[in-house]
C-alpha cells in the first residue's frame, strides 16, 4: 500500500480535532432525521462509493444507515456494538453492514484504524448482478435490497487471507487516486472483494438477521393464514399474541397495508384458486375446505378477486 496514501487517510480530521477538544459526535452532520439515520446525500453526495476514517477518540453512538456500508480495519482493533453483541474486528478484518441494521461503536484510539466503505444503491445493484449466484453475498444483497428486510451483519475474519488484503489495498488504492475509468474498476474490485468472501467461508465467523417489530408482525399474520385460514379469526390471532383485537387490528392495517379480513379473503381465495387448477374436487367442497359456508358468497368472493366464476377459472374459459 502506498504509504502516504495511509498517512493521508489517517490525518486528524476537523471532526476528531474537536472531538479532542471536548464535543460530542454531532448527529446532524450525518442525518436528516431524528432516528440517527446516516443519511448517503450527506456522506456520499453525487458518488456511488466512497471511503472515510471511521471517527476516533469517542464512542460513537448507535445509529443506522440508509444504504449499506462495509467496514475494514486497516490496523490495530475496532469493537461493534450490534443488539448487545460485542463484535471486535482486528487489523484486516471485515463487517458488512446492511442498510436496516443499527449498531453503535466503541471508542478507537488514534492507532486503530477503521475504513467505512459506503455503498449507494444504485452502485450495489451493479454488484448484485455480477455475485447474485454467490451463497453467502447473494442472499445478504437480495435481502439488503428489500425495503422490508431485516437488519443483517456479517463478519469475517480475514487477516490471513492474502488476496483479500491485497485487494483491499487495491480497493483503497483505487478510490484514493480516483482515476478515469475508475467507476467500472471500482464496481470490478468489489464484485471481486464479495466473490471471495463467499469463497472463504470459513472467515465468516458469525451474522445475524434482526427482525423489526413490524418485520415480526408480518411474519407473524403470514404464518398465522398459512395454517389457520380456514377458520382463522381476529380474536384468536390477537389472544396468541397478547394484544387486544382493536390494537392488532390497526396494527395489522398500518403494517401490512390491509385490514385482517382482507388478508384472509385473499388468502383463502389463493388457495381455491389453486385447489381449481390442480384437483377435481368439487367447486362446492372446495369452498368449505377454505372457510366458506355459503356458497353464493363464495362465487362473489372468487369472481371479484380474480374476475371469473370458479368454474370459469378451472376451465381456463373466458
Amino acid at each position: 500500500m502506498d504509504a502516504q496514501i495511509i498517512k493521508d487517510l489517517c490525518r486528524l480530521s476537523a471532526e476528531e480535532k474537536l472531538i479532542l477538544g471536548g464535543q460530542k459526535v454531532k448527529k446532524d452532520d450525518y442525518t436528516l432525521s431524528k432516528e440517527f439515520i446516516v443519511n448517503s446525500e450527506k456522506v456520499l453526495g453525487a458518488r456511488e462509493i466512497d471511503m472515510r476514517l471511521h471517527t476516533r477518540f469517542i464512542d460513537f453512538p448507535e445509529h443506522g444507515h440508509d444504504y449499506t456500508e462495509f467496514m475494514y480495519v486497516y490496523a490495530g482493533s475496532i469493537t461493534h456494538v450490534i443488539e448487545g453483541r460485542r463484535i471486535t474486528l482486528q487489523s484486516g478484518d471485515i463487517l458488512l453492514l446492511n442498510k436496516h441494521i443499527r449498531h453503535s461503536i466503541l471508542r478507537a484510539g488514534e492507532g486503530d484504524v477503521g475504513i467505512n466503505f459506503i455503498l449507494s444503491n444504485a452502485f450495489l445493484q451493479y454488484v448484485f448482478h455480477n455475485v447474485k449466484n454467490d451463497d453467502v453475498m447473494g442472499g445478504f444483497l437480495s435481502r439488503n435490497f428489500d425495503e422490508n428486510g431485516e437488519g443483517e451483519y456479517l463478519f469475517f475474519q480475514t487477516k490471513d487471507v492474502f488476496p483479500i488484503r491485497n485487494l483491499m489495498d487495491n480497493l483503497i488504492f483505487a478510490l484514493a487516486k480516483q482515476t478515469a475509468g475508475g467507476y467500472g474498476i471500482l464496481s470490478q474490485l468489489v464484485s471481486l472483494l464479495f466473490s471471495y468472501l463467499s469463497y472463504y467461508k470459513e472467515t465468516l465467523q458469525s451474522g445475524l438477521r434482526i427482525s423489526s417489530p413490524d418485520t415480526r408482525l408480518r411474519q407473524a399474520v403470514s404464518a398465522y393464514l398459512e395454517r389457520h385460514y380456514p377458520n382463522a379469526t381476529l380474536a384468536e390471532l390477537s389472544s396468541r399474541l397478547g394484544y387486544t383485537a382493536e390494537y392488532l387490528s390497526h396494527r395489522i392495517r398500518a403494517v401490512c397495508g390491509a385490514p385482517f379480513r382482507s388478508l384472509l379473503m385473499a388468502r383463502r381465495l389463493e388457495v381455491a384458486a389453486r385447489l381449481l387448477r390442480e384437483s377435481r374436487l368439487p367447486v362446492d367442497e372446495i369452498a368449505r375446505t377454505v372457510g366458506y359456508e355459503n356458497l353464493s358468497h363464495f362465487h362473489r368472493m372468487f369472481r371479484a378477486h380474480y374476475g371469473a366464476t370458479p368454474h370459469r377459472y378451472r376451465t381456463g374459459e373466458k
